[in-house]
């Protein structure tokens, strides 16, 4: 599941060549410029709220081993959002700010595949195969 959350989007997206060039950099208002890092911060966030509730709530229950891998986690998850975040403002911006955001970005695409892979996986199959 990992590598069709994270693996593959980064691989279309900088092995492809999917960079915004400059006329579409200039063409992007900065309000949606804007609107586009809100949305992929959210998702962001409430990927890291799902993670906490998952793994650190049920901590307790299982042996504090557990707790280094849970941290370990969280923090790759937390390093992995802001590494896409300025290496893609480093490496796309040109000047031109967030322009470089489109709604298939990778900062914004990963957290909404985790989002919908957790909840097609984890809570459909659950409720199939359950009975």
């Amino acid at each position: 599941m990992l590598f069709f959350v994270i693996g593959l989007p980064l691989i279309l997206h900088y092995a492809g060549d999917h960079h915004q060039n400059d006329y579409q950099m200039i063409h992007t208002s900065a309000s949606k410029a804007f609107i586009l890092l809100g949305l992929g911060t959210v998702l962001w966030l409430t990927v890291f709220i799902y993670y906490i509730k998952k793994f650190w709530v049920k901590l307790p229950l299982k042996k504090n081993s557990h707790m280094m891998f849970t941290v370990i986690g969280l923090l790759v998850l937390i390093a992995l959002a802001a590494g896409i975040l300025v290496y893609s403002y480093i490496n796309e911006s040109h000047g031109y700010g967030w322009r470089y955001l489109y709604f298939w970005h990778p900062y914004i695409i990963i957290p909404g595949s985790f989002i919908f892979y957790s909840i097609l996986f984890f809570s459909v199959t659950r409720g199939l195969f359950s009975k």
